[in-house]
């Protein structure tokens, strides 16, 4: 299992050196920083239930075994509690490509164009049973 902080600090590398910038919406252009969108109950559960489905589709059916509980408190109303089977460069491989994909040739994405992007791509049932 990999640290969340480590895996953090891994994708906030990558959006930095990438020159990714994600916003909240085309109205407001006010790019937020790397480690807040990135935190466990902001946009982590969704990128990573993202780059899951990416390598899925790419090798098969393998799950990385994600934790991801629903949070009223969470911007997505999910938090990603642990990864349990994927290697950090695999997670932020597939993330990459993901990114790749949403963002603009100025590399600014916007919350609204992931949400979209993550419809089209997790139609599919979650790595994990919903919780009853």
């Amino acid at each position: 299992m990999i640290p969340l902080e480590r895996l953090i600090d891994a994708l906030a590398s990558l959006l930095e050196t990438r020159g990714y910038h994600i916003t909240l919406s085309s109205n407001d252009t006010t790019a937020l920083t790397p480690r807040r969108l990135l935190a466990p109950d902001c946009l982590l559960p969704v990128l990573m239930r993202m780059a899951e489905e990416t390598w899925k589709r790419q090798a098969g059916q393998v799950s990385f075994g994600l934790a991801v509980e629903p949070d009223g408190h969470a911007l997505c109303g999910q938090r990603l509690h642990a990864i349990h089977h994927a290697p950090l460069s695999l997670l932020v491989l597939c993330t990459d490509q993901v990114l790749q994909k949403v963002a603009d040739p100025h590399g600014l994405m916007t919350v609204e164009a992931l949400e979209r992007h993550a419809d089209a791509l997790c139609g599919a049932p979650p790595s994990q049973p919903a919780a009853v």
